[in-house]
């Protein structure tokens, strides 16, 4: 078969190895493919040394950046707020206690004995009889010169489950549902704190409760009838918890002192000039006060007295309906009391936090 040149197209042998016309080489075997060029050796070793330092590296970026979030403080939220309570609560019983337990009557006794006028305690009392708690009243007359009628109340067999020692409790337990006082947190004395008011719900509540057909009257028969509490808190080890008010007294005073460091470099005569601006006299918080917490104050003309019956002099100022006290025993630490237009409930602030609301005791 014949066959042609690429070039010249003149016909060769098959066995040609160059046109006879132009002699361009025919018959020429291709060039082979260049090979492709040998890979280093340890190039597939480097790449996964690689690939494993990448992976290392995010491994500790990924790592500090969980341990810087582990060791920050916990932020003033409520979620925050609301896991110190509820901690709070879980584990000091004699607070949960206050909230959950009446302890208006005896209600250890097998009977209790009321006289036939005594109105108010036999409605009360009626009031868990038909929650099953006692045993429908009996009347019996005294005898004696004067005869009185009195009627006796029989502890029920649920009654006596619903007890803890003295008291009649409603539930075992109680979560916060709402929580305030997070957005107004304070630096005292070098630590964050803040007073938390709470809305609380009960847990485990008795079976007793759940059906009576009384049961909002009962609940306001609580020492905290709207389950509201007010607690203290501060930044303890980085973590949000409930402190007592002895160890916020003492933030007080810690930040007391350094105002009067701080006056002091000012000028000697600055805090005597700080208590000037305090006269004695007559103001409306004097009389008797209690707190949501069961405590009593009182207010002289130119004294408090606290619930232990200790008395400091003090020195009052009042401006539109806001009192501002100083305290001899406090550092001279300003405290304002913030009164209601009635004058029957205030507000206790101490360096721009709220410590207790009160309410005014009438004799």
């Amino acid at each position: 078969m014949a066959q042609f040149c690429k070039q010249c197209g003149t016909a060769h042998a098959p066995d040609a190895r160059f046109c006879d016309e132009c002699g361009k080489a025919v018959n020429v075997a291709p060039s082979p493919a260049p090979a492709a060029p040998a890979k280093p050796a340890g190039a597939g070793v480097q790449r996964r040394h690689i690939m494993i330092a990448g992976g290392a590296l995010a491994v500790v970026v990924v790592a500090g950046g969980a341990l810087a979030w582990l060791l920050a403080p916990e932020a003033a939220s409520a979620s925050s707020f609301s896991r110190a309570i509820d901690a709070h609560l879980a584990t000091d019983e004699a607070a949960r206690d206050k909230l959950l337990c009446l302890s208006n009557l005896p209600y250890q006794k097998e009977e209790i004995r009321v006289a036939s006028y005594d109105s108010s305690t036999r409605q009360w009392l009626d009031i868990l009889v038909r929650g099953g708690l006692y045993n429908a009243p009996v009347e019996q007359s005294s005898g004696g010169w004067i005869a009185q009628s009195q009627f006796v109340y029989a502890l029920a067999a649920p009654g006596k489950a619903a007890l803890r020692g003295d008291k009649l409790c409603v539930a075992k337990g109680v979560k916060v549902a709402s929580v305030s006082g997070y957005e107004q947190v304070r630096e005292m004395g070098g630590q964050q704190v803040a007073m938390a008011t709470a809305k609380l719900a009960l847990t485990d509540e008795a079976a007793w409760l759940a059906k009576s057909p009384d049961r909002a009257l009962i609940l306001q028969r609580l020492p905290h009838g709207v389950l509201e509490v007010q607690l203290p808190l501060a930044l303890v080890d980085k973590q949000w918890q409930v402190t007592d008010r002895a160890q916020m007294h003492e933030a007080a005073m810690a930040m007391a002192g350094a105002m009067r460091n701080a006056s002091g470099a000012q000028g000697a005569g600055m805090l005597d000039k700080l208590k000037s601006l305090f006269s004695f006299g007559g103001h409306p918080l004097v009389g008797k006060w209690k707190t949501s917490a069961g405590e009593v104050l009182e207010f002289t003309r130119d004294s408090m007295i606290d619930e232990h019956g200790k008395a400091s002099k003090a020195t009052f100022t009042a401006e539109g309906n806001v009192v501002t006290i100083l305290s001899e025993e406090r550092g001279g630490m300003p405290m304002q009391v913030s009164l209601s237009n009635s004058n029957n409930t205030a507000t206790l602030m101490l360096g721009g936090l709220r410590i207790a609301v009160l309410q005014r005791v009438r004799d």
